[in-house]
């Protein structure tokens, strides 16, 4: 106890000792780090962002909604259009004709554009750069690059389930003409109208044409209807079952394939925006508060570092 009594007394009256060159320092550090901080030596960065929650988006696999719209925003699409859009090449100062460009814009574009998941399942767009309405304007684009690529994404799927329901909606009408076609001839070559209606009154007819002996021209026809319904009546009446069953299922997949198109035209938003972008007029880089803190630290911390060294150099020799 009595050492670390010794030991924070001696350091005291070191600092004691030579407060004025610790003063000095000081205002030094203090200087030199407000001026290498200023706007002369580092361009300030404004940043600027949103949250969004995902709305309107489908399924398409086991990973959530959120993590669906992560995977859309961090598409080489999206970064290649904004990157287009805002001239990024030229306003980082990288010459597109150099060797490895690509791989320095997609560097610069990473480090200054983040997007992540937030802890609420919400995603933040967040853009830093030297422009404050610039980064404001990068992340609206973003937001407007995500709903267009899922909305394509959405369109081209229900493009397809369109162009599917339109196939089997064409082989229904190919199955009903064909049925049609042949419930027809039975129609023209056997009289045969109605299969269930005409069985039970042909049979009426006919068991009463026999009870009251008749034989003329009525009878006969009787006597041939009554052959043909029975030659003919199975397969009349096997087509018209297809055939109402056919109706039917096309009805289903015509319905369907209208609420396919109507999907297709719609209009959608796929974000609901929590936190829309700003112009910042507050920089978030450099923070110069903290470059001073640290610089008037580490200063005076070397200084006092320098004098224990010199100090115990004196008392050894």
């Amino acid at each position: 106890m009595e050492e670390y009594k010794n030991s924070s007394l001696y350091l005291i009256k070191l600092i004691i000792k030579w407060k004025v060159q610790f003063i000095i320092i000081s205002i030094v550090a203090v200087v030199l780090s407000i001026l290498f901080s200023s706007e002369l030596f580092i361009q300030p960065r404004y940043k600027s962002n949103a949250i969004v929650y995902p709305a309107n988006i489908l399924p398409f696999s086991e990973e959530s909604k959120t993590e669906q719209l992560l995977q859309v925003l961090q598409s080489t699409h999206i970064k290649d259009s904004v990157i287009k859009k805002f001239d990024l090449a030229t306003h980082y100062g990288i010459d597109l004709s150099a060797k490895s460009a690509q791989y320095y814009l997609t560097g610069q574009y990473q480090a200054f554009v983040s997007i992540s998941k937030t802890e609420f399942e919400s995603v933040k767009i967040e853009v830093t750069d030297t422009d404050p309405q610039m980064a404001c304007d990068m992340v609206n684009e973003i937001i407007a690059q995500l709903n267009n690529k899922i909305s394509s994404i959405h369109k081209e799927k229900s493009k397809e389930v369109a162009e599917l329901l339109k196939k089997q909606m064409n082989l229904k009408l190919s199955q009903l003409d064909s049925l049609n076609k042949d419930m027809q001839e039975l129609r023209i070559k056997y009289q045969i109208l109605d299969y269930n209606i005409q069985t039970e009154e042909v049979t009426k007819a006919y068991l009463k044409g026999l009870g009251s002996g008749a034989s003329g021209k009525g009878f006969k026809d009787i006597d041939v209807l009554m052959r043909n319904l029975e030659e003919k009546g199975g397969e009349y009446y096997k087509a018209k079952v297809a055939y109402d069953g056919a109706i039917l299922a096309y009805n289903r997949t015509r319905e369907e394939y209208d609420n396919s198109i109507k999907e297709l035209n719609k209009k959608f938003t796929y974000t609901y925006i929590i936190s829309s972008p700003s112009v910042s007029d507050k920089k978030s880089y450099p923070v110069r508060w903290l470059i001073v803190t640290l610089s008037l630290v580490s200063a005076n911390l070397f200084l006092f570092l320098y004098l224990i060294i010199i100090n115990n150099k004196n008392k050894l020799k």
